[in-house]
């Protein structure tokens, strides 16, 4: 009987109820940003690629990437130069890496995780179904210098609505 009630077997829905079948339907399902980074052989000009170069020197440090100059032109009578590095990930990227191409790979910038104690609303939207908007608190990864510069990028947290619906057998559960 207490395994029932853990689940939920009431077709009311509390706070607690709709917080850990987030939190378990998250664990399957994760929410994370993703930005595109380019590896092998890359081409870095001095001055519009340096902050591009220092996030890769950063990858470097954290042992995500190896960097490897293969060649470094300067131009004449011009304060720019050029680098071409070969560009490896680690074995420590791999929990970010989602995709891989020949030359790119698809990383998680920012991870987001169930705020506990920012609580739920929740609606009920019929006797078998509700909604329930949580919470999300942002972190970053190592990979976040990557990440695309907008409005997006200014707050800490979002808000997601999570539509549950009643089973008999099982309680409440996420249907998306």
């Amino acid at each position: 009987m207490a395994a029932l009630l853990a689940c939920g077997s009431e077709k009311s829905i509390s706070e607690r109820i709709a917080l850990a079948e987030v939190a378990h339907y998250l664990e399957s399902n994760p929410v994370y940003e993703t930005a595109d980074i380019e590896y092998g052989e890359v081409k870095f000009a001095q001055k519009s690629d340096a902050e591009a170069l220092a996030s890769y020197e950063n990858l470097e440090k954290g042992g995500y990437v190896t960097l490897e100059l293969l060649k470094e032109r300067k131009r004449f009578l011009s304060k720019d130069s050029t680098f071409v590095y070969l560009i490896k990930l680690t074995d420590k990227s791999i929990p970010f890496v989602l995709e891989k191409t020949d030359k790119k790979a698809t990383v998680k910038t920012f991870e987001y995780t169930l705020d506990d104690a920012g609580g739920a609303h929740i609606e009920q939207t019929g006797k078998n179904r509700a909604k329930a908007t949580v919470t999300l608190t942002k972190k970053e990864t190592d990979f976040a210098d990557f990440a695309k510069k907008g409005a997006d990028n200014n707050a800490s947290f979002t808000k997601k609505t999570y539509s549950l619906r009643f089973n008999g057998e099982l309680g409440w559960e996420v249907t998306k």
